[in-house]
């Protein structure tokens, strides 16, 4: 049985969300709301949730500064938020899952799917939620540090450590330059909407690829990196290669 908490100052945002869990996500059998941050830490004690749909914008405590006061957050985090704000980058490079309010139902479905998928690690996520906080500090968006969250751990790299990404069905494989290898599970477009911005280039449905360690093009089409590895380019993807490496 999941037990949920819904924390957002809006009464009416808070039962919106909770008549579409219960409608459409059989899954969770119980549902808590709270409007009101200073309120929070003590339900969370009481209510014990598995999971918290937690707002970002809120009066008195935001939900970052309440994740703050929880020293031991035995629960997984889902943030929700009214703005496609600088917060939600920051969010999304430290592997959080988040929600757009107005919520739509369909990634409100998607990401406790993922929820009952993945084994939570706690002790990862605080990991996470500190990088979250290193993230917002940086005023210089080139400066936000990337969490690849594995099984073990947490690795942190920053955009230019990544040579390139190589999708495995669901999954993405991260080269970095210390020879490291990660297997993430989240798709490669998820990768490619995070990295575009820092001269990553889409070759092939399973390559991405840092324009910084493109060696050349040879004249079979295919992409050699500095480290001579080979890399695919689909026919459909050359010309827009050809335009991003001049």
């Amino acid at each position: 049985m999941i037990k949920a908490l819904l924390i957002d100052d809006e009464e009416r945002a808070t039962d919106s969300l909770r008549i579409m869990i219960e409608k459409f996500i059989p899954e969770i059998a119980s549902v808590t709301t709270c409007n009101d941050a200073r309120l929070a830490a003590s339900i969370i004690h009481e209510a014990v949730p598995d999971l918290v749909f937690l707002d970002i914008r809120m009066p008195h405590l935001s939900g970052f500064d309440l994740l703050n006061k929880i020293p031991d957050k035995k629960f997984k985090v889902i943030f929700t938020t009214a703005f496609n704000e600088y917060a939600i980058k920051a969010i999304r490079f430290s592997a959080f899952d988040y929600i757009l309010k107005p919520i739509d139902v369909e990634e409100l479905i998607k990401v406790v799917k993922r929820f009952i998928r993945e084994k939570s690690d706690f002790d990862q996520q605080q990991e996470q939620l500190r990088n979250i906080m290193y993230n917002l500090q940086e005023a210089d968006q080139t400066g936000l540090r990337l969490a690849l969250p594995v099984k073990g751990g947490v690795h942190f790299v920053m955009p230019h450590e990544i040579i390139h990404c190589e999708a495995l069905s669901n999954y993405t494989k991260i080269h970095t330059t210390s020879n490291q290898q990660f297997i993430i599970s989240k798709n490669l477009g998820e990768y490619e909407d995070l990295l575009t911005p820092y001269h990553f280039i889409r070759t092939h449905k399973s390559h991405l690829v840092n324009k910084h360690f493109i060696s050349y093009l040879d004249h079979n089409g295919y992409i050699v990196l500095k480290d001579n590895t080979v890399i695919e380019v689909s026919r459909r993807r050359k010309d827009e290669v050809m335009s991003k490496l001049k």
